[in-house]
């Protein structure tokens, strides 16, 4: 019997655990050897996970391509679930002529200020951007933009590194600052080359979705409302609610999503957008060709018994999803530390609304909040099936005022 795997390209260690305790040796696992070291938790056998340098690609890619040959492993189809491995996947897709979205339209998507600027020139609806590359740029956005804007690097994911902005001298401390943490920061995959972007501030709901391009349609397998607390850090989402609680025009939305990525370069991909609808215009914030994470994959499971994981697994082989028709409300609310120190623990009051409580963090984590750090502040999330008939929002608050994080 053929020993047949779906590629599993730079996933983080609990994401490796979480496929491998459900999926077993279906999965064969290209681990950044540098996470592999500083996770703690299960790992899979050393048949099932390869480790090394990921951003060696060449040297990454010749590795596991041994390992696969040493353990008699045939490579059927390549998965990603987070953005700084995009690259990677796509060069070890083109190397073994397996089905996976390009790297030219992937390079295009990791860049907001190349997403952007190809969605303006071609009138996909997205906020007006202005690349900052240089003094230059600064000077020029001086005359041009109209603020409140947002900045953010000009690579990268989340809410790490981004302010809202209402001058340009605001604007220039903060791409300095902004400059001067990427030309330090450890995750050099993530964040490749310096500069920023500066958006048009938009006053509006923030929706993320996952859905499936193909033939020049999209399908939409799920659209979680976010909601937002940036008095944590400006665009840190707090909590997700599927299904949204405020009403979509999805047949609109699947246009714009179509017209977004082919513009990119997609032809066919599972792909995660975020995206803001003001006054019923949809924006395009960002689009990525994977699944959405975080808190989402627990989510629409409470929602639809849908697992994105499996979900993955099989596109990558098939090309197909198979999307759900019933979506019972489900929320997720993110823990999230809101003071610096040392990590004890965390607890959840008894409710009958809760589903799942995951904690992602052991005692001793140091906690150390933005905009120093983005990511140790994370402590889990509460999933919760909200009651009818009662504001959602207030139900979401009442479920944070249940969780308790405490320190050493």
């Amino acid at each position: 019997m053929p020993d047949n795997r779906v590629l599993v390209v730079g996933s983080t260690p609990d994401y490796n655990e979480i496929i491998y305790t459900r999926y077993g040796s279906e999965a064969l696992f290209l681990t950044d050897k540098g996470q592999s070291a500083e996770w703690t938790g299960f790992k899979p056998p050393k048949k099932d996970e390869c480790l090394y340098d990921l951003s060696d690609h060449e040297g990454a890619i010749e590795t596991i391509l041994n390992h696969a040959k040493e353990y008699g492993i045939d490579i059927k189809g390549i998965t990603c679930f987070d953005c700084e491995a995009l690259p990677l996947a796509a060069k070890t897709a083109e190397r073994l002529s397996l089905p996976f979205p390009p790297l030219s339209a992937i390079e295009n998507a990791r860049s907001k200020a190349g997403s952007h600027m190809l969605w303006q020139k071609n009138n996909v609806p997205c906020p007006k951007t202005i690349n900052l590359f240089s003094p230059n740029d600064l000077e020029k956005a001086a005359h041009t933009a109209v603020f409140p804007c947002v900045i953010k690097p000009a690579t990268g994911s989340g809410s790490e590194l981004v302010f809202r902005v209402d001058s340009i001298e605001d604007t220039t401390e903060k791409y300095l600052y902004i400059n001067n943490r990427l030309a330090a920061h450890e995750n050099r995959r993530m964040y490749p080359v310096l500069g920023c972007t500066l958006e048009q501030f938009i006053e509006g709901d923030e929706f993320s979705c996952d859905w499936v391009l193909t033939n020049g349609e999209a399908e939409i397998i799920r659209i979680a409302e976010k909601v937002r607390r940036d008095d944590l850090s400006f665009g840190t989402a707090s909590a997700y609610i599927i299904p949204p609680s405020k009403p979509l025009d999805t047949e609109k939305l699947k246009k714009i999503l179509v017209s977004g990525a082919e513009t990119l370069g997609f032809s066919a991909m599972v792909a995660m957008t975020d995206f803001i609808v003001m006054n019923g215009q949809i924006y395009l914030i960002e689009m990525t060709p994977r699944f959405g994470g975080d808190s989402l994959p627990d989510t629409v499971m409470a929602s639809a018994g849908f697992d994105t994981f499996r979900a993955a697994l099989d596109y990558a082989v098939t090309g197909e999803v198979c999307i759900p028709t019933l979506w019972l409300p489900a929320v997720s609310v993110r823990i999230i530390a809101e003071k610096n120190g040392i990590f004890r623990k965390a607890s959840v009051a008894k409710d009958d609304r809760i589903i799942s409580v995951h904690i992602e963090r052991e005692a001793g984590h140091n906690i150390i909040l933005p905009p120093e750090n983005y990511f140790s502040r994370l402590i889990g999330h509460v999933v919760f099936r909200p009651y009818e008939g009662t504001d959602i929002h207030e139900q979401i608050e009442d479920i944070r005022s249940k969780i308790t994080v405490e320190y050493a």
